[in-house]
C-alpha cells in the first residue's frame, strides 16, 4: 500500500467515471475512491479484484443526493472491500463521525429489512462493530495510514478519543461499542489525544484561542459571501 503522501483520491459517482478510470488502469490500492454510488456490478468487481479502496460519506449521499443517493456498502461488502467513512463537506453536513456511523447503520439495515420483507428470508444486516470498523481502521487504512494509526496497537501513534460512558444519554454502559455507535455524539468526547498529546482534556480543547478562532471564521465567510455577491 502506498503511503498517504503517494495515495490517489478520487470522487466518483456514475458508472462511466469508473470506465474512464479502468480504462485508464487507474483502480489499485493505490487510489481511494470516495462516494462511489451508481457504479455497475462490473465496476465494482474491478474495484475489488485490484484492491482499490473506497470512502463512503453516509449523509453526503443521502443528504445531497449524489446518482442513487444511497451508501454504497452492501456493493463495497459484496466484492470484498471494507469501506472507510468520510464526512464530505462540513458546511452543508454534520461534522463528526458519531453522526456518520449512525447514519450508515440505519441506512444499510432499513435497505436490509426492506429487501428481505415478505421473502422469508433473514436480512443481511451490518453491525455496530461493522461501522465503529469503517470509521476507525478501516477509515486509516483507505486514506493510507493504517500502519500509523487507526487501532489501539502496539507500535502505532496514540490517536484517540475518550468518551463519558456515564453522561445522561449514555448511561447505563451495556455494549461499549452500541453506546459508542448509537448513543454517543461529540458533547460526550472528554478528551482527545493524537500521538499521545492531549489536544482536548476533561472537555476543554487545548492550545486554541477559540475567541480568536471565531472572529477568524466569521471573517473568512463575509469574505466568500462579499466575493461571491461582487
Amino acid at each position: 500500500m502506498r503511503d498517504a503522501q503517494e495515495r490517489h483520491s478520487l470522487h466518483t459517482a456514475c458508472a462511466d467515471g469508473q470506465t474512464h478510470l479502468r480504462q485508464q488502469e487507474i483502480p489499485g490500492p493505490g487510489v481511494t475512491l470516495i462516494h462511489s454510488t451508481g457504479l455497475t456490478p462490473e465496476a465494482w468487481k474491478a474495484m475489488g479484484d485490484t484492491g482499490t479502496t473506497v470512502a463512503l460519506a453516509p449523509t453526503s449521499d443521502a443528504q445531497i443526493g449524489l446518482e442513487t443517493a444511497i451508501p454504497a456498502v452492501d456493493e463495497a461488502l459484496s466484492v470484498g472491500i471494507r469501506p472507510g467513512q468520510s464526512i464530505d463537506v462540513e458546511v452543508a453536513l454534520a461534522g463528526d463521525m458519531f453522526t456518520q456511523m449512525r447514519t450508515l447503520h440505519a441506512i444499510q439495515r432499513m435497505r436490509a429489512v426492506n429487501a428481505a420483507y415478505g421473502t422469508g428470508q433473514r436480512p443481511s444486516r451490518i453491525t455496530t462493530h461493522d461501522v465503529l470498523d469503517f470509521a476507525t481502521l478501516q477509515g486509516a487504512r483507505t486514506n493510507g495510514v493504517g500502519r500509523v494509526t487507526g487501532s489501539l496497537t502496539p507500535g502505532k501513534k496514540a490517536d484517540l478519543l475518550a468518551v463519558r460512558a456515564e453522561d445522561l444519554n449514555n448511561m447505563p454502559l451495556n455494549d461499549p461499542i452500541g453506546t459508542v455507535v448509537l448513543g454517543c455524539d461529540a458533547r460526550n468526547i472528554s478528551a482527545v489525544l493524537i500521538n499521545g498529546e492531549p489536544r482536548k482534556w476533561n472537555g476543554d480543547v487545548l492550545d486554541v484561542d477559540l475567541t480568536a478562532l471565531r472572529d477568524e471564521v466569521h471573517a473568512s465567510r463575509e469574505y466568500v459571501l462579499n466575493a461571491t455577491a461582487a
